[in-house]
């Protein structure tokens, strides 16, 4: 199986689009209204703020044989931290250990500094889990307005590299 993960570039928006679409709609069904879901799409997953994304910020791309399958997003904080501003893998796709190596590569390919930041909606059991399994902690919760939506939202954090939780 020929798996590839790589620093997006402006070519990949629609795909990155496609992933994100399918996989929001996925794993916030149950969470969020999906009017609310759309609308955020469209704010922040059109190609042009995609391409701007890309082009401004430490993003990369996951491919499966040559098919884009997911992507992670990241934020440089200031003061020498970081956040994951977006993660997301086609569902099809979960649970073959791709997301560990996406966050793995990311930290290593743009030398992201930690400790990384990333939120968690409550109700994302699996990506509480799989933050946790990977050595975040839990740092606060909060109430989220999304959209006019509120969500309760799990700050956690990373201080150590993900490999050396193995």
């Amino acid at each position: 199986m020929d798996i590839n993960i790589r620093k997006a570039e402006t070519k990949d928006a629609e795909k990155i689009r496609e992933v994100a679409t399918s996989s929001f709609h996925d794993t916030y069904e149950t969470i969020i209204p999906r009017e609310t879901q759309d609308g955020f799409l469209e704010k922040f997953y059109n190609l042009a703020t995609l391409e701007n994304r890309i082009s401004a910020t430490p993003f990369v791309v996951l491919e499966k044989e040559g098919e884009l399958i997911g992507f992670a997003n990241f934020i440089e904080l200031d003061k020498g931290k970081s956040e994951l501003s977006a993660f997301y893998i086609l569902p099809s796709e979960k649970e073959k250990g791709y997301g560990t190596q996406v966050l793995e590569e990311a930290i290593h390919l743009f030398n992201l500094p930690l400790p990384m930041f990333v939120n968690v909606e409550k109700g994302n059991d699996y990506a509480h889990q799989f933050y946790l399994q990977r050595g975040f902690v839990e740092t606060e919760r909060f109430v989220d307005d999304f959209y006019g939506y509120k969500l309760d939202t799990i700050r956690m954090h990373l201080t150590h590299n993900v490999e050396e939780e193995s």
